[in-house]
C-alpha cells in the first residue's frame, strides 16, 4: 500500500496533512482497510454468486434443450411410425381391390374347404399358383419400391393360403386372438402395427378382402391381405444426420414366446443379439451396442434423458416403451421392447464448457479490476452487478418462453402440435366427465394434398397448409383449440359445442377453405378443399373410441367424394357403447 501512496502525489499530500495530526491517521487508515476488506469480501461473494447463477442458468438451459430435442425426436418417431402404417394400409388396400386377387382367393378358399381345410389339395394348389402368378410380379415391384418383407393372404378362418415371401409355407392357422390378421378379419376394417408371428416380425398392415356387393347386399368376407416392412425404412426420416440415431430393441423372451426358433435364427443373427435384447432396427449398430453395454443401459424407469460419454462423444439418450399390436391397446401387458433415440451433444457440451470458462474468466478479471478501483468505482460496480443480474434473468425468461412455444406449436402453421393438442384434449375430456359439459371434435384432412405437393412442389403445399391454418383461426372461437396432428391432418376441439353446431362450423370453414387460391410462379391457380368428420363427446365412451369414430367419419367423407363433412350419427355412438359393453362382459 505504501508504494502506491508514494507514487500518487495527491495521496502523498493527504498523508502529509495526516502527519500533522498523527492522532487521527492510524484510525482512519484502519477504517479504510476494514471497509476495503468488507467491500472486497462482498464483491467477491457477489461475483461468485453471479458465476453460480450463470452456471445454474446455463445448466438448466442445457437440460431444457436436451429435453426439448428428446421430445421432438420422440414425436418424430411416432409420426414416422404412423406414416409407415398408413403407407402399408394403402398398399394392402390397393392389392385387396384387384379383381383377379379377389377371384383367386375366393375360389382358393372354396377349394380348401372342399378338400378338408389346411393346405387343401390339387385344386387349392391350382388357385394358389394362379394367385402367385398375379401378385408375384407386383411383389418384386413392392420389394424394390417400399422395401417390403412380408406379403401374405389368409382365409377367413385365419388359415394361411399364400405367403408370397415364403411360398412354401402355407396351410397353417394362426389361433392368437391378438394376431393382426385375426383382428382385421373380426372387425372387418384395416389394422396396422408392429406384430410378431411364427415366421416373421415387422410393422404390418392387414386389410380385409371383401367380395363385390351384389343386389345392394354387402360383399362377403373372402379373407385378409397382409403386407409388412422392416422398421429400418422409417429410421432415416426420424434423424437424417449422423449426429443422432434410433434403435429399436426387442426383449428376447417376448420374441421367443411367439416366434419359431428357426425363424429367430434367420432374422436375428449373432450381430443382432446383445444382452437381453434383439436389435430389430438401428441406424447405428455400433452406437446401439455401446449404449446397451454402457454404465446406464436401456431402462424404462429413467426420467431425465441421461448425458454420458460413449465412443468418444457426449450423447443424450431417450428411452420409451415399444409396443406391438397386442400390447399397445392393453396397458396391463408389458411392452415388447425399448426405443432408444440418441443425440450427439458434443457441440452443445463444448459450448457449455466454453461458456462457463468464459464466464469464469470474465468474473476473475472483473473482480481484479473492481478490487483495484473499488474506492472510486463502488457505484459503477453496483450498477454493473444489477445490470448483469437483470440481463441474465431476462435471458432465462426469454429462453423459457421460446422453449415453451417451440414445445407446443407447430412451426409451419403456428397451431398446437400433436402432443400439445392431445394434452388439452385429455384435460377437456376429464373436465367433461366431471362436469358433464359437452364438447365436439372436428377432424379434417386436405383433399389430394399429396397431388398438390407432387404437382406444384412442397413450397406451394406449405402455403396451402398455412392458409388453411389461417382460415381455421379466423373461423373458430377464442376458446376452441386447433391442432395439426399429422402432415395434412388437423383436429379442432370445440368446447361447449354439440354435433350440429360443430357441423355448422365445419361447413363455414369448408366454404372459406374453398376460397383459397394460390398462384404459382408459372401462373397456375391452386385451390384447396378438405374432408371432415365430426363427433360429439359421450360420457359412456373413452377418448380413443371417440377418435376412432371421428376418423371413421372422415374416411367416409373421403370415400363419398371428398369436400364434405360427415357427422357421427347417434346410432353409431350407440353401437360403439354396446360394443364396449359387450367387450367388458367378455
Amino acid at each position: 500500500m505504501s508504494s502506491n501512496i508514494d507514487r500518487n502525489p495527491a495521496v502523498k499530500r493527504s498523508t502529509i496533512r495526516c502527519d500533522l495530526s498523527a492522532g487521527r491517521t492510524e484510525p482512519t487508515m484502519t477504517r479504510q482497510r476494514k471497509i476495503f476488506l468488507l467491500l472486497s469480501a462482498v464483491l467477491f461473494f457477489s461475483d461468485l454468486g453471479l458465476v453460480l447463477i450463470n452456471y445454474v442458468s446455463a445448466r438448466q438451459t442445457l437440460r431444457n434443450t436436451l429435453h426439448d430435442r428428446a421430445a421432438s425426436l420422440r414425436e418424430g418417431f411416432d409420426i414416422a411410425l404412423y406414416t409407415t402404417e398408413l403407407k402399408l394400409i394403402e398398399i394392402a388396400t390397393f392389392v385387396s381391390q384387384i379383381d383377379e386377387v379377389r377371384r383367386d382367393v375366393r375360389e382358393g378358399g372354396t377349394a380348401v374347404r372342399q378338400e378338408g381345410g389346411g393346405a387343401g389339395g390339387a385344386e387349392s394348389d391350382r388357385w394358389r399358383q394362379a394367385l402367385m402368378d398375379v401378385v408375384g410380379p407386383r411383389w418384386s415391384q413392392l420389394q424394390f419400391l417400399y422395401l417390403l418383407r412380408q406379403f401374405s393372404f389368409y382365409l377367413p378362418d385365419n388359415t394361411a393360403f399364400l405367403r408370397v415371401h415364403v411360398p412354401y409355407e402355407y396351410g397353417d392357422r394362426i389361433d392368437r386372438p391378438d394376431f393382426l390378421v385375426a383382428a382385421a378379419a373380426a372387425r372387418h376394417e384395416p389394422q396396422s402395427g408392429f406384430d410378431i408371428d411364427r415366421l416373421s416380425v415387422g410393422i404390418r398392415a392387414a386389410v380385409p378382402l371383401i367380395a363385390e356387393a351384389t343386389n345392394g347386399d354387402a360383399g362377403a368376407n373372402l379373407g385378409v391381405v397382409e403386407v409388412g416392412s422392416s422398421l429400418d425404412t422409417m429410421l432415416v426420416p426420424i434423424c437424417p444426420t449422423s449426429r443422432c440415431g434410433t434403435s429399436i430393441l426387442l426383449f428376447q423372451d417376448q420374441v421367443k414366446s411367439r416366434m419359431a426358433s428357426e425363424a429367430i435364427d434367420a432374422y436375428y443373427t449373432a450381430d443382432r443379439r446383445i444382452g437381453p435384447f434383439f436389435i430389430e432396427a438401428a441406424s447405428n449398430p455400433a452406437m446401439t451396442r455401446a449404449l446397451v453395454n454402457s454404465q446406464q443401459p436401456p431402462r424404462l424407469d429413467i426420467g431425465e434423458p441421461p448425458l454420458m460419454e460413449i465412443l468418444g462423444h457426449w450423447v443424450t439418450v431417450t428411452y420409451f416403451p415399444f409396443h406391438d399390436q397386442a400390447t399397445k391397446n392393453d396397458p396391463a401387458r408389458p411392452a415388447i421392447g425399448i426405443v432408444a433415440i440418441w443425440q450427439d451433444m458434443d457441440d452443445i457440451v463444448r459450448e457449455f464448457h466454453r461458456h462457463q470458462l468464459t464466464s469464469l474468466g470474465f468474473a476473475v478479471l472483473a473482480f481484479g479490476l473492481m478490487d483495484i478501483l473499488l474506492y472510486r468505482l463502488i457505484h459503477l460496480v453496483t450498477v454493473r452487478l444489477e445490470d448483469e443480474v437483470s440481463r441474465q434473468t431476462n435471458a432465462v425468461q426469454k429462453l423459457l418462453v421460446e422453449v415453451s412455444a417451440l414445445a407446443e406449436r407447430d412451426h409451419l402453421t403456428d397451431l398446437f402440435n400433436r402432443r400439445a393438442f392431445f394434452d388439452r384434449l385429455s384435460a377437456e375430456a376429464a373436465r367433461a366427465r366431471r362436469n358433464g359439459a359437452p364438447f365436439s371434435l372436428l377432424a379434417l384432412d386436405l383433399d389430394h394434398f399429396k397431388q398438390i405437393n407432387d404437382t406444384y412442389g412442397h413450397p406451394i403445399g406449405d402455403e396451402v397448409l398455412r392458409q388453411l391454418a389461417r382460415a381455421i383461426r379466423d373461423t373458430i372461437r377464442a376458446d376452441d383449440v386447433p391442432g395439426r396432428v399429422g402432415g395434412e391432418e388437423f383436429t379442432i376441439l370445440l368446447p361447449s359445442t354439440n354435433a350440429a353446431q360443430a357441423g355448422d362450423l365445419a361447413e363455414r370453414l369448408r366454404h372459406r377453405v374453398k376460397e383459397i387460391c394460390i398462384r404459382t410462379e408459372r401462373g397456375e391457380l391452386v385451390h384447396a378443399s378438405f374432408s371432415a368428420g365430426v363427433v360429439q363427446w359421450h360420457p359412456n365412451l373413452d377418448l380413443q373410441t371417440h377418435l376412432r369414430l371421428v376418423d371413421r367419419a372422415l374416411y367416409r367423407a373421403k370415400a363419398e367424394g371428398r369436400d364434405r363433412v360427415m357427422i357421427v350419427a347417434a346410432t353409431e355412438i350407440t353401437e360403439a357403447i354396446l360394443g364396449e359393453a359387450a367387450l367388458g362382459v367378455r
